[in-house]
């Protein structure tokens, strides 16, 4: 089911462009990307048969869900403070902590894979050469330990509970967090015009669903660090989309001064684009290999 990799990636992708796209709080996106996802799962779920977690899935997918609360409200706030490429870089460091939290979960980390997580961050850190706004770095820094809390929580519960089970409860527990963090700081929730809703289902059907469901459904088949080191690909992809969308060009290049060439400009924002993928490439081989 590995084909499926590629779909969550470009969902995922467009994330950061639609939620750039939408003029409203990015407290009020955040809640409604929630709350419409969750709805959405509802419906295909009970047209399913519907069979929610118990016990101690139950209480795993709970925690999952505030995880994911505070990767949203913290990332989707920290696009407004600094530029695409940064916030969906520094969000997309997570595999760092995946690598500790995968040995936790009785994963097997190996040595290629480790590798090809390390290319693929570097790569990552290079494509966001040119800094962006402080706060929203350091929040979407806060994004990336939180998805990884929620990717291992995913992992554990999916290998016993059905995915629409799953995501119905963290889904729904992180857009009621998310209500409720939006009322206490006074966010302004239903002051929209229907534009403004269509895009906030747009953002709720096409990454929420596509991406971060896909992933979910992923997670009961393959390792958390594999989904983990596949959502790098939201950096290149959402960087890409900037230039011709939102008209921000990749800026980070070096200027070198070699003594038989002279001054050099070193593109590092695309170095770094194609180290993210042979990173990625790694360790989806590595997948493909343990599951052969």
């Amino acid at each position: 089911m590995l084909w499926l990799l590629p779909v969550g990636i470009l969902a995922i992708s467009s994330a950061a462009i639609l939620i750039r796209l939408t003029p409203a709080d990015p407290l009020a996106i955040t809640f409604w990307r929630l709350a419409f996802a969750t709805l959405i799962v509802l419906l295909i779920g009970v047209w399913r048969g519907l069979e929610l977690p118990r016990g101690r899935a139950l209480a795993y997918s709970i925690a999952s869900g505030l995880f994911l609360a505070v990767h949203f409200l913290s990332w989707i706030p920290s696009l407004f403070l600094t530029t695409v490429a940064a916030s969906t870089t520094l969000v997309n460091i997570h595999p760092i902590f995946m690598l500790a939290l995968s040995r936790r979960i009785g994963e097997r980390v190996s040595g290629t894979t480790v590798a090809g997580v390390a290319v693929a961050v570097l790569g990552s850190v290079l494509i966001t050469f040119s800094p962006g706004g402080f706060a929203g770095n350091i929040l979407a820094i806060i994004g990336a330990l939180s998805f990884a809390g929620y990717l291992a929580l995913g992992r554990i519960i999916r290998l016993s509970v059905g995915t629409f089970g799953y995501v119905a409860v963290a889904y729904g527990v992180a857009s009621l967090v998310s209500l409720v963090t939006a009322v206490l700081l006074r966010a302004n929730l239903t002051q929209y015009d229907a534009h403004t809703f269509l895009m906030f289902l747009l953002i709720a059907s096409i990454p929420m669903m596509l991406g971060h469901t896909v992933f979910n459904y992923l997670l009961g088949k393959h390792r958390a660090i594999t989904i983990a080191v596949s959502t790098l690909g939201e950096p290149v992809g959402a960087t890409l989309l900037a230039v011709p969308i939102l008209g921000e060009l990749p800026r980070g290049t070096v200027r070198a001064e070699l003594p038989s060439v002279g001054p050099l400009e070193i593109p590092v924002e695309a170095i770094g684009i194609v180290l993210t993928l042979i990173g990625l490439l790694f360790v989806i081989r590595e997948e493909i290999k343990g599951t052969d």
